[in-house]
């Protein structure tokens, strides 16, 4: 019989090793990576444009980028005729979205994922190039979805190629992203309170270290629940409890339930440092909430069926769990990917299956690409999607995990 104090228990440490374990980490890779983008997207922006013949491949640069930044600039070049159909492709197969984070900051705390983060990586930006060309190569567009020797369907918003738009600029281009409304609680909330979580997440970041630190030094090391704000363990797990509370309020106030990336927020970070922050703890927010709301399923699904993770890990095996893996990549925005890619952090699903879903999903890219060109958007996670199938089945054929 499970009691609440059971319950409250696994809740605890569920927020606790959300923020600590993972948001701290999350937190400083995103806002390196934001801010990179911050300094660099026109630089890419001009250098795509001037370069069709490499452009799959400076595509899936822009998505191999932790987050969905990167994949979110592309998504506006395309329909403005930048860029090729397949570029689009290999930029969707190579992005992991904020996924990415999450398994980064699997190997930050343990060097065993060091291996796999960079291989799912190699992998997706390999065949994001290789089937971006394959698709420019057949002609293969949302207007002749198997290429020259299928069918031709009608087409009402192609891709805009006019000559009038070869003097437009990289800021006109970004400019195409929009930007936020500066009304409503949620703006006020997250522009007014990203700097108190920033705080915690710091104070939260420098224990993080700390434990790493400490838990090298004695491999018996346990962080223990504590309440008792004026001891070690008890100011730990108070910081990890507010972290994680603060990450849940900026997500429930930006109502961006399974994406977080918008063409909006990546318009205000390309153009404000002050943004970038702002849209960095918003991003991070959301990963916390969905790594928590993952960790929640896994322990209440043990607690309450008195299965271990041995025994959960049984079913995220073979072909079965490629085949999940690759259609949980079908679903729009990061939310359910980073559940998936938290599976495999914890040993529940195999490495054929991370790959499979890494190179399936499109992160929040997906979206700014289905409200210009719904065509494209539709048929892209089927074109994301059997790579995904084959290199998963490959895998496993080959043996390959880690």
């Amino acid at each position: 019989m499970v009691t609440m104090a059971e319950v409250f228990e696994v809740i605890v440490v569920s927020m606790r090793d959300a923020f600590l374990a993972v948001t701290v980490f999350v937190a400083a890779m995103i806002f390196l990576f934001s801010w990179l983008q911050y300094i660099t997207a026109g630089k890419f922006v001009d250098i795509i444009r001037s370069n069709t013949r490499w452009q799959p491949v400076i595509g899936a640069l822009m998505g191999i980028t932790p987050g969905c930044g990167g994949a979110i600039v592309m998504m506006p070049m395309y329909a403005r005729g930048y860029v090729t159909y397949g570029t689009v492709i290999a930029t969707l197969i190579a992005t992991l979205g904020d996924a990415a984070f999450v398994l980064i900051g699997a190997a930050v705390t343990d060097s065993a994922f060091i291996a796999p983060v960079l291989a799912v990586h190699f992998i997706s930006f390999i065949i994001g190039i290789s089937w971006g060309y394959l698709v420019d190569g057949m002609k293969i567009t949302p207007r002749n979805p198997l290429g020259k020797y299928g069918p031709t369907f009608e087409n009402n918003n192609p891709p805009r190629n006019l000559p009038e738009n070869k003097n437009e600029d990289a800021k006109e281009i970004l400019d195409d992203l929009g930007r936020e409304d500066e009304s409503g609680w949620g703006y006020f909330l997250l522009h007014q309170g990203y700097t108190v979580w920033w705080i915690v997440t710091a104070l939260g970041l420098i224990f993080a270290v700390l434990l790493l630190v400490w838990s090298a030094q004695d491999a018996d090391f346990t962080l223990e629940i504590d309440y008792n704000p004026f001891t070690l363990n008890g100011i730990i797990t108070w910081i990890g409890l507010i972290g994680t509370s603060l990450s849940v309020i900026l997500y429930v106030s930006q109502k961006n339930w399974i994406s977080d990336d918008t063409e909006a927020s990546i318009g205000d970070k390309l153009y404000s440092m002050r943004e970038t922050m702002i849209h960095s703890a918003s991003e991070t927010a959301f990963v916390t909430f969905w790594v928590m709301s993952a960790y929640l399923i896994f322990e209440f699904s043990m607690l309450f069926s008195g299965m271990t993770e041995a025994d959960i890990a049984r079913y995220g095996d073979g072909f079965t769990a490629v085949i999940l893996a690759s259609f949980i990549g079908l679903i729009p925005g990061c939310g359910p990917q980073i559940i998936a890619i938290t599976a495999y952090t914890k040993d529940l699903i195999s490495f054929p299956a991370l790959a499979a879903n890494a190179i399936s999903q499109d992160g929040d890219a997906l979206f700014p690409l289905l409200v210009r060109h719904r065509a494209a958007s539709i048929w892209a996670t089927v074109h994301t999607t059997i790579p995904a199938l084959i290199v998963g089945f490959s895998l496993m054929a080959f043996g390959v995990t880690f």
